[in-house]
């Protein structure tokens, strides 16, 4: 397979010289075999990585290695890579057979020889018994297959893989996501996929890009990526719901380091206040939904790192229940079970786990614990 080390890329299109790049100083290295994921939001430069990787778009300045081999002058072609895209790109007019094997013929391979390796692959991806099909005659999950297998009849050293599920259903997209895993496990090619989906990119990568602004904001294990994330932007765009943001300083008071708001102030656990540098002042306090719970305010005296506020409404999500609570001009969603009900405009009590509790610079949004 393939080792992919990208040094320093960028890519500035023409007549935008007031414009920041759409890619600006990227530099990655992949493992042979390492299934990766670039995600982010729309525009935020990971399909236009994906083309210049691929060869299909011009690099402005950096450089893109193949197994050592510099790349950035060799045709698509020549590169070894296969690329599957979000619209299939198959050709309507020939059988899935066909389409299968139309690099194959293109590269002079014998008749037998691509007889063998379209109907091996097709087994494996379960699409055998449709090679005869056309592409109009079959479903977008089995539309997709043949994509997929299009791409590893080639037996490149590497695939590209831009949104290819985002034109199937949800029920599809969960199925197909597996399918891939499985099929990627089993052939061991250096996999580079790109989405905007957070699911897709928590569940599918061994490791994860997370991009804004044509800038890497974090390459990490989705783990660390999910708890421990780098800046408020990770730690916003990763999780569903996102992680809660609360303004607010940190200040000492008898040997304790707070996190103080206008209404209430929270202990930061000794272990993560020895860690915190405290030239930071203003900071967000970051925790996510389900690091907190609820329970109804009996009128007592707030004890512990809690505080109360009021329930403005509520979401039932399957399993779970998202309840907003809002105290004073801040709110937070608190992840319940189902089977927790809470009425709007009761009072509650907020309780955080503060072994999951981050903080955030104000200014630079960089995280400090």
């Amino acid at each position: 397979m393939a080792k992919v080390s990208i040094r320093g890329l960028f890519k500035m299109y023409p007549n935008a010289k007031d414009v920041a790049p759409a890619v600006h100083d990227f530099n990655l290295e992949i493992d042979d075999s390492e299934f990766i994921v670039f995600v982010g939001p729309s525009g935020c430069g990971k399909t236009t990585t994906l083309r210049m990787i691929a060869g299909l778009e011009s690099i402005s300045k950096g450089e893109i290695y193949i197994d050592d081999q510099i790349v950035n002058n060799l045709p698509p072609k020549n590169r070894n890579i296969a690329m599957v895209f979000q619209n299939y790109a198959l050709y309507p007019n020939l059988s899935l057979f066909e389409n299968m094997a139309f690099s194959l013929r293109l590269k002079k391979m014998e008749k037998f020889e691509i007889n063998e390796s379209v109907k091996n692959k097709a087994k494996k991806l379960q699409i055998e018994h449709l090679l005869d099909r056309l592409p109009g005659q079959i479903s977008g999950g089995q539309r997709q297959r043949v994509a997929l297998g299009r791409a590893i009849v080639r037996d490149p050293k590497i695939f590209l893989m831009d949104e290819p599920l985002s034109n199937l259903d949800a029920k599809m997209r969960v199925r197909m996501r597996m399918e891939l895993i499985k099929l990627q496990r089993e052939l061991g090619v250096t996999t580079i996929y790109v989405t905007h989906d957070q699911i897709e990119a928590m569940t599918m990568g061994d490791r994860i890009v997370v991009m804004n602004g044509g800038v890497i904001q974090q390459v990490d294990t989705p783990e660390n990526i999910y708890n421990y994330p780098a800046n408020r932007f990770v730690a916003g765009f990763i999780g569903s719901p996102p992680m809660n943001f609360i303004k607010g300083k940190l200040v000492r008071q008898d040997g304790r380091l707070l996190f103080a708001h206008d209404r209430f102030a929270l202990e930061v656990p000794a272990d993560t206040a020895g860690r915190i540098d405290l030239k930071y002042k203003d900071v967000y306090g970051g925790i996510r939904p389900e690091n907190m719970t609820i329970k109804p305010y009996d009128g007592g005296d707030v004890a512990g790192p809690s505080f109360r506020g009021t329930i403005e409404g509520a979401e039932l999500v399957g399993a779970d229940r998202y309840v907003y609570v809002r105290f004073g001009g801040d709110e937070v969603i608190v992840r319940v079970d189902a089977r927790e009900r809470h009425q709007n405009g009761m009072e509650v009590l907020v309780s955080l786990e503060m072994d999951r509790f981050l903080c955030f610079d104000l200014h630079s949004e960089h995280r400090i614990s």
